[in-house]
């Protein structure tokens, strides 16, 4: 079960995860790749975006939506803990960088949303 800041993040359909070198990248002019400078002085991060589906009444799911919302409120001082959905991999603090939901017409127990969180902490 993946949750954020202790919300159940409910029926997780994707969760990617991309870590980052972000690496200086130097092409030498008339040279091969195997010949560019790469210099690893900028640190890393990490991208976590997740696609999900609360099920239940419009209640559950605007109580879902209050909770992540009310976290993206433009001070998330320090993060949040996320618990991913793939067993096994350490708990991480993150921020919210973006929060989407989508409530389809023809099914009225069900909330699609996406969130993309990124790693660290102030």
């Amino acid at each position: 079960m993946a949750t954020l800041n202790g919300t159940d993040l409910g029926d997780i359909q994707s969760e990617d995860q991309t870590k980052d070198s972000n690496l200086l990248q130097f092409p030498l002019p008339a040279s091969d790749s195997s010949d560019a400078i790469l210099i690893d002085i900028m640190g890393c991060f990490r991208t976590i975006s997740l696609s999900g589906i609360i099920t239940g009444t419009v209640a559950t799911q605007n109580t879902f939506i209050a909770a992540i919302e009310g976290l993206v409120d433009g001070n998330q001082g320090s993060g949040f803990t996320f618990v991913s959905s793939q067993a096994g991999t350490s708990d991480k603090t993150v921020l919210i960088s973006s929060f989407n939901w989508n409530k389809q017409a023809g099914d009225v127990n069900k909330l699609d949303y996406s969130l993309t969180l990124f790693q660290g902490g102030i």
